[in-house]
């Protein structure tokens, strides 16, 4: 492995790749269950789209929580043992969805699995941040969603053909897939070497610190905004294709499939397009492309529309994902990181978490109700990442003032 590294990139450390492909086997088995989650809920609950929705809101809610309890602890305990906790307990409380039939148990098991398996996310972008130098960052974050999306590939079409005989299956295997990914950072998996940490008193400082930051917040929300529109491919298109158009679950594995195929193809190659353009101008960019997506799939009821119009959100998904990463992590200090990071992904879960009572919501006016509303966010996102680049770069130009927007 570490030869392999020095051919790869001497100056990306082994324990990278080493997390990168930990992150592929994971990825395997979260993209088992994610894309059928909604479908899942709703054959187990009986219940209509915005119950549906509102359930997986509450479940987003967790995870909002756990992306800030695993940033602040990544802090304090270290990455390392951040993810170890996190691949330790969300098996069992993964395991534990699969297995429960009362409708109060499901939800308990459903809250405490998304108050858990998500804490190892800010611990390990943190990490990359301390492995691997400034100016390979967003190389980095590119290898680690290529190596995701490579997962993503495998699980949602093994997924669809379990879903299609027990949904227990995919849960077993998604908490099997947490298990490996724990095995490699028990034995190959270190802590990088980082400054002293601040004592404990300092922690509630720091978070306030990071709030008082204004370009950090006003670049938050909007990648919680972000959130809240790419969530309608994965959870409410599922339940249009299957509800509506009365698809089998396994159809949207496709798209899933497609998806995950093309962020393996084109990730490198737009990255390499992109490198050295702004990471805010990246977002005002790959933000039009998600509204462009769902403007397409107006068109069509047919799986050809829908695969147009996953090309075009996966554009803008590679546009946009290791852009506002390497935002994050030149942005924070080595001490705060897992807490920016936390907030960074408590963020976009709060919009991914709003995204499907929304959606739900909104498909029971009407497909074209939903689509366009969708397509109408995407770009507003967008014309606000654009105006927010103009801001960044006039307060970089300018002496800093009482009134900039970066304080």
């Amino acid at each position: 492995m570490g030869r392999l590294s020095r051919r790869l990139d001497p100056d990306i450390p082994q324990s990278f790749y080493v997390l990168m492909g930990g992150r592929f086997v994971n990825l395997v088995g979260n993209s088992l269950v994610f894309p059928f989650m909604t479908i899942y809920l709703a054959a187990r609950l009986h219940a209509p789209m915005p119950v549906v929705g509102l359930v997986m809101t509450v479940y987003g809610l967790a995870q909002v929580s756990a992306q800030l309890v695993g940033g602040i602890l990544s802090d304090t305990w270290g990455r390392r043992k951040v993810m170890i906790l996190s691949l330790t307990v969300g098996p069992l409380f993964t395991v534990a969805v699969g297995l429960a039939h009362n409708t109060w148990l499901l939800l308990l098991a459903l809250v405490l699995m998304g108050m858990t398996v998500p804490l190892f996310q800010p611990a390990s972008m943190a990490m990359v941040g301390d492995l691997v130098p400034s100016a390979k960052l967003s190389q980095a974050y590119s290898l680690m969603r290529m190596a995701s999306n490579a997962g993503i590939i495998i699980g949602p079409m093994i997924g669809g053909f379990l879903a299609d005989r027990s949904f227990f299956l995919i849960f077993f295997f998604d908490a099997l897939s947490m298990l490996s990914y724990l095995g490699l950072i028990l034995f190959f998996i270190q802590d990088a070497a980082r400054a002293p940490l601040q004592p404990r008193t300092g922690t509630p400082s720091g978070i306030r610190s990071i709030t008082q930051d204004r370009a950090f917040v006003w670049f938050a929300t909007f990648w919680g905004l972000t959130g809240m529109v790419y969530t309608q491919l994965y959870q409410v298109v599922p339940l249009y294709l299957h509800l509506d158009l009365h698809d089998p679950a396994s159809r949207f594995g496709y798209l899933a499939a497609e998806n995950a195929v093309l962020v393996l193809t084109l990730q490198w190659p737009i990255t390499r397009l992109t490198r050295h353009a702004s990471p805010t101008r990246l977002m005002a960019l790959g933000s039009l492309f998600y509204g462009l997506g769902f403007l397409v799939m107006t068109l069509s009821t047919h799986m050809l529309g829908f695969g147009m119009a996953v090309l075009v959100i996966t554009i803008g998904e590679n546009i946009i994902n290791p852009a506002a990463s390497t935002w994050v992590a030149r942005r924070s200090p080595e001490h705060l990181r897992g807490r920016y990071m936390g907030l960074f992904g408590l963020a976009n879960r709060t919009g991914s978490a709003l995204g499907p009572t929304l959606g739900g919501s909104l498909l029971t006016m009407g497909a074209p109700v939903w689509l366009y509303t969708t397509a109408a966010g995407g770009g507003l996102v967008s014309g606000s990442f654009w105006q927010f680049a103009r801001w960044e770069k006039a307060a970089e130009e300018a002496p800093p003032t009482e009134d900039s927007l970066v304080t």
